[in-house]
């Protein structure tokens, strides 16, 4: 125990010195837990898609191209096939804001169907099917908003020229927070045929849940051989790979952050290594006589080694702390870019975070403490501070 307590009465001598390095790493510890709590939050979410029997059929042009509408019946109609809708994107705006949360048009009668872990009272779908202009919300989006059953939401359109006037018939609750409005999608394919605009009849994509025995693989093979020789072939693919292509689409992102993660890494060490340099220089008589009293060599290796690990896990700590928290405004006030609060993805990620940052202690300690451990008393008692 009297280490310990030697320990941080020595965090507390300079204690602008041990401030200033407490936050230097704990701010950049903070960027670090943001950056891989964002990795985390993709292995979540598609270790969550695995475990649903649900595919996504789309154009083989990705999102550019055309999906008939004409191809969710054909789609339901494959052998595996339980339920099909389409599940087109409005990225419309929400009075002043834009895009401010997740917009799909969807079949109202077999959605629930595809996403059949997903629950809404029986009488508020059946009020949505038989409202055209009808929508139904995530509850934490209903809630966040203060909307309630009856409401008006309007919508103007960014990528289709077609406003929406829908009124909310129903709210679902779900798993995770998924921050969606969904809207009867011939709602808005008759307002674009009115218009005479572009798009009309696109699906976007379609998403099918595989029942029985059936592999999504072999489901999936055989959807794009039924649309191999049409004029719009499809990709079928799990739901799980279709959440790991956004990842792809930015990249190699998992090296990115690894040569952040490094970088950072070595730039705390270099900040802490002199921090703790300056520190041993001027203690030197002291360690010195420490030694003189009784003092072993390995007792003072620990103890500086044990200073610079304690100054590198608060920073650690209150990083991590500070990173966690962005991450759960971020998911709170965008759940449709971070669907996923912290708490679902708290894994081993936090520990390694918090390992790197003793990892930097030792590092950053390992010479200050091998020079104080071998420093001979003659030789510290000479020396003048």
């Amino acid at each position: 125990m009297h280490i310990f307590f030697y320990i941080w009465r020595n965090l507390k001598r300079n204690k602008l010195r041990s401030t200033l390095t407490i936050l230097s790493v704990g701010f950049s510890l903070a960027l670090m837990t943001v950056l891989n709590g964002y990795m985390a939050m993709q292995g979540v979410w598609g270790k969550e898609a695995e475990k649903n029997q649900r595919i996504v059929v789309m154009n083989s042009q990705g999102f550019s191209g055309m999906l008939p509408i004409s191809y969710v019946d054909r789609v339901a109609s494959t052998p595996g096939v339980q339920a099909a809708t389409p599940y087109a994107w409005y990225g419309g705006n929400y009075k002043e804001e834009q895009m401010p949360f997740a917009q799909f048009g969807t079949d109202p009668k077999n959605a629930f169907k595809v996403w059949d872990e997903f629950t809404i009272a029986p009488q508020q779908l059946e009020e949505w099917q038989k409202t055209r202009n009808g929508c139904v919300v995530d509850r934490r989006l209903a809630e966040k908003r203060g909307w309630k059953i009856g409401e008006r939401i309007p919508l103007q359109g960014t990528f289709y020229r077609f406003n929406l006037d829908l009124v909310l018939c129903g709210v679902w609750d779900s798993p995770q927070d998924t921050g969606s409005l969904w809207f009867n999608w011939l709602y808005l394919d008759e307002g674009m045929r009115e218009l005479n605009a572009p798009g009309t009849g696109n699906s976007g994509t379609i998403f099918a849940r595989v029942g029985g025995s059936e592999s999504m693989a072999v489901v999936s093979q055989r959807i794009d051989e039924r649309f191999a020789s049409s004029d719009n072939p499809t990709r079928t693919q799990t739901e799980a790979a279709f959440a790991q292509m956004f990842t792809d689409m930015m990249g190699n992102v998992q090296f990115y952050i690894l040569v952040i993660g490094v970088a950072v890494v070595f730039s705390l060490s270099l900040v802490a290594a002199t921090a703790m340099a300056m520190s041993m220089r001027e203690r030197t008589t002291e360690i010195a006589v420490l030694k003189a009293i009784g003092f072993s060599r390995r007792r003072v290796l620990a103890t500086v080694l044990g200073e610079a690990c304690a100054i590198t896990l608060l920073g650690g700590l209150m990083g991590i702390l500070i990173g966690c928290s962005c991450l759960e405004l971020l998911h709170q006030l965008s759940s449709q870019f971070m669907p996923l609060s912290v708490f679902d993805m708290i894994g081993p990620w936090l520990a390694y975070l918090l390992a790197t940052s003793a990892g930097i202690g030792l590092v950053s300690g390992i010479v200050p403490a091998v020079l104080a451990a071998q420093l001979s008393v003659i030789d510290g008692l000479r020396r003048v501070v």
